[in-house]
């Protein structure tokens, strides 16, 4: 009996040894502004592979090789500190916020009917898609828009959907992308 007291009193001292440093941890990443969010998701944003890099393994912010690699991550860091430090306290749950930042940063730009008749314009239209997958910029190329004159009428008679498409491509596209998947999901009628 003296033994199982003794475990569960040595159990309980870990514990509350513990808890201080969970709690002081908890209380630094509480300081992650929605200003540094913003920043960093618009960085992201316009660099969709060093989101995948930093999504898989957020302590590339450290590593010299990898910064020299990305010299505008390097710069974004260096004008933005506050980032900087946030990330090197706890990357992952910076990598969640950031992500949680993002997915309802689209959820309040782009409607659900917009998505709907991308989605069906785009199933019309698979030679566009494949282009715009591998370059979603295409959309603001007059020159492309003068070959593929329904996608010029479309963005026309749906200017939400053109300014979102100008403003991020390829959240947009990423976003038509997740729609896709769901309505596939869907049982067909």
């Amino acid at each position: 009996m003296r033994r199982l007291i003794l475990v569960f009193s040595v159990a309980f001292l870990l514990g509350a040894f513990a808890l201080p440093t969970t709690v002081r941890a908890q209380a630094k990443d509480n300081d992650i502004t929605t200003s540094e969010l913003r920043n960093f998701d618009a960085y992201l944003d316009k660099h969709q592979d060093v989101r995948a890099d930093l999504q898989r393994n957020p302590r590339l912010i450290d590593d010299p090789a990898y910064l020299n690699q990305h010299p505008h991550l390097k710069a974004f860091l260096e004008h933005h500190p506050n980032t900087r430090e946030e990330l090197r306290e706890n990357p992952n749950f910076f990598m969640h916020r950031e992500n949680a930042f993002e997915r309802n940063e689209e959820s309040k730009d782009i409607t659900k009917s917009e998505l709907r008749n991308w989605d069906d314009y785009l199933d019309k239209h698979r030679d566009v898609q494949r282009d715009l997958a591998k370059n979603p910029n295409l959309i603001d190329d007059p020159a492309y828009l003068n070959k593929h004159p329904h996608l010029k009428e479309f963005l026309e008679h749906h200017p939400n959907t053109r300014e979102e498409l100008k403003e991020n491509p390829e959240a947009f596209m990423h976003r038509e992308q997740r729609y896709e998947k769901a309505e596939n999901k869907k049982p067909k009628k």
